[in-house]
């Protein structure tokens, strides 16, 4: 490619023909322009027959092209790899100075490579490149013109400015684009977090119109269910006169399944107030033994049916537990009642222990039943859960009963741990605190 830049016609250089290639060269916005005025001005002024100058690559800056020539074919194939740091090209960008490289020194490839040539770095390095360029005047001799130094200086001068400028523009466009994309998805995310906010609202009315639903239904049907175990209780007890054994076993049903309903309708009220927060504390301190001890005999006709070999081990040293003594033994009830339930045969355990350091008791309900499989193992806590929900299901209940466990653990500052495998048993553990701090 022939330098194309218009200067004045030939004479010996002098501070008027400098003059005139700094002022050009402040008039150029473009490397490629610049690089073929000094192209020109050197074969101009300097006599210089063959002469090349390499800069970075727009599209990839860690490799030197040709972007101005003079007496040579067109060299546009030609491209300096600026990794290869033994190529002497690439070392002669680091050189401060012109150096001289023998035709036999120079790689094969170089369209300069028939004799001698000079190197000239342009200057400082930038983005990547180890300098903004290099010029390479062909000389049959050593023997360079002064110009050639003070003119190399000059462009790299202005091919910095340039690439600087370039690299500056594509970093404010780089950044005008990030902040667009940035204003976008604020945009989409202050959308998609007010949708949430209304998605939330919704979620929150549905949930308090439910908890109310379900503490209305459950009151209306607890009013007429107490009236029905209420004669029924009066029936078994001979109000209205002797009963035939056949007429006994019917009501001794009703009366059994009335208060299982009653217990469902209890669950689904106590789920309810809990999450309406609603589900009032009454602190005080009581001893476990005892606790464990009404436990027992609550469930002793269960007990007796299971055949099961039931057990209590409690730690002698126990403290008093400042807590709320109706809502433990809720939670105690219903451990044990699943343990009894979920057991066919073998034994469960009731144990008790008290753990200095961190002021806990441990209340556990250890069985030899059906086990849980670990996969299912955080199911179980979920409202309305159960480990078989089909309807063919071998055990009844509304799954309610673990969750209500959890969440009246937590209101007393405690938590229920559980281990388990399938066929092995599960031991099912309410950790609590020796004093409740909730009120």
């Amino acid at each position: 490619m022939p330098s194309t830049a218009a200067l004045p016609s030939p004479s010996a250089p002098g501070p008027e023909a400098r003059l005139a290639f700094a002022e050009l060269l402040l008039g150029c916005e473009d490397a490629r322009i610049c690089a073929e005025a000094a192209v020109a001005w050197l074969v101009h002024h300097a006599q210089v027959r063959q002469v090349l100058c390499l800069a970075p690559d727009e599209s990839d800056s860690h490799c030197l092209v040709p972007i101005a020539w003079h007496g040579l074919p067109a060299p546009e194939g030609f491209s300096l790899a600026l990794h290869d740091s033994k190529h002497p090209l690439v070392e002669a960008l680091q050189w401060s100075e012109p150096r001289w490289f023998h035709p036999g020194q120079l790689p094969a490839e170089l369209p300069l490579s028939s004799q001698g040539l000079f190197t000239l770095s342009l200057g400082r390095s930038i983005a990547g490149t180890s300098a903004p360029g290099l010029l390479l005047v062909a000389a049959p001799e050593p023997v360079l013109s002064a110009d050639a130094p003070w003119l190399a200086g000059h462009l790299g001068v202005h091919l910095t400015r340039l690439y600087k400028g370039r690299q500056l523009a594509r970093l404010e466009e780089a950044s005008s684009e990030l902040a667009a994309r940035v204003n976008a998805a604020t945009e989409e995310l202050a959308t998609q977090n007010e949708l949430l906010r209304r998605q939330a609202i919704q979620l929150e009315q549905a949930s308090a119109a439910k908890s109310q639903f379900l503490a209305n239904m459950s009151h209306e049907l607890r009013t007429p269910l107490n009236a029905i175990l209420g004669y029924t209780n009066m029936l078994l007890q001979g109000v209205n006169g002797e009963l035939a054994v056949p007429q006994r076993r019917s009501l001794t049903r009703i009366d059994s399944n009335g208060r299982h309903l009653l217990e469902i309708i209890n669950e689904i009220l106590d789920i309810t107030r809990i999450e309406a927060g609603r589900m009032p504390l009454h602190l005080s301190e009581f001893r476990l033994p005892e606790l464990i001890q009404e436990v027992m005999a609550e469930l002793d006709p269960i007990i007796a049916r299971s055949k099961l070999a039931v057990s209590a081990a409690l730690d002698p040293n126990l403290p008093p537990v400042y807590s709320d003594r109706q809502k433990v033994k809720q939670i105690v009830v219903n451990l044990l009642s699943n343990a009894l339930k979920f057991t066919h045969e073998g034994s469960v355990k009731v144990l008790a222990s008290y753990e200095v350091a961190t002021a806990t008791l441990h209340i556990a309900v250890e069985d030899t039943g059906i086990g849980i499989d670990p996969i299912h193992q955080e199911k179980i806590w979920e409202d309305f859960q159960q480990v078989d929900s089909s309807p063919t299901r071998a055990y009844g209940g509304t799954g309610l009963g673990l969750s209500i466990c959890r969440r009246l653990a937590a209101m007393l500052d405690g938590r229920i741990s559980l281990k388990s495998a399938v066929a092995q048993g599960s031991t099912f553990t309410l950790h609590l605190p020796r004093r409740t701090r909730r009120t």
